[in-house]
């Protein structure tokens, strides 16, 4: 075999030994962590930072190009190098962007005068942090309350469900809480929002909300896809 044809060869298997360290480290990372993962997360950032609004699938393929260019960066010299050094591309990317987790839905009304900061971490200093609403006192419509009723399909009890409001112009997170109960009452911002509700062993559900409409019945649809891949795939 021609040297060029050695060399082209051992840089496709290195190139390829850290893009599987790379996907083995994001799917741990996805199925550990759930909703609490840096792949997530990033992207959510992403979003809040440059507007950016894309497929935490994207932001995957994207980490796993940065760990086969990792690979080359650090000279890795054999397969199992390139493995490791692509297994730790999640590793940096969740110290450059810490985890905040979202507020819980506020189960009382809420003032728009009472806004907190958004803390992104060190990227704080460059940018103007995101605000999510607070709890205060009643009077100002600044939210108003959403009856939720969840039934399934396949007949089964709804023995946990994760609800989570999102602003639906710039992607923003503002509210996530895990009920024990196929019924939950929370008080939503009144601006543009989404209700995104999760529950294991069905399709994850959206739907807008509307000070117009403040009781829903959610239809559940049994999938036999993991919540964990079924997040990835979508905005």
């Amino acid at each position: 075999m021609a040297p060029e044809l050695q060399v082209v060869r051992r840089s496709m298997c290195l190139g390829l030994s850290a893009a599987t360290g790379g996907l083995l480290a994001i799917l741990s990372d996805i199925a550990q962590k759930q909703d609490a993962s840096a792949v997530e997360h990033l992207q959510l950032a992403l979003t809040g930072v440059f507007g950016l609004r894309t497929y935490p699938v994207i932001v995957a393929l994207v980490l796993i190009s940065l760990a086969v260019a990792l690979s080359f960066i650090f000279s890795a010299d054999s397969n199992k190098q390139a493995f490791y050094v692509g297994a730790s591309i999640l590793a940096i990317m969740m110290t450059a962007v810490p985890y905040n987790a979202p507020p819980s839905l506020s189960t009382t009304p809420m003032a728009k005068s009472a806004l907190a900061p958004v803390s992104l971490g060190w990227w704080d200093q460059l940018i103007i942090p995101g605000q999510v609403y607070a709890q205060g006192t009643p009077g100002n419509n600044a939210s108003y309350p959403v009856d939720v009723h969840l039934q399934t399909d396949n007949g089964k009890a709804v023995s946990m469900a994760v609800y989570t409001v999102i602003d639906a112009k710039s992607g923003e997170i503002l509210g996530r809480s895990r009920v024990q109960s196929a019924n939950f009452t929370f008080y939503a911002p009144n601006c543009s929002c989404t209700l995104r509700v999760q529950v294991e062993g069905y399709v994850i559900v959206e739907r807008p909300l509307s000070p117009a409409l403040r009781a829903m019945t959610i239809q559940l649809t049994a999938s036999g896809i993991p919540l964990s891949l079924q997040r990835i795939f979508r905005r």
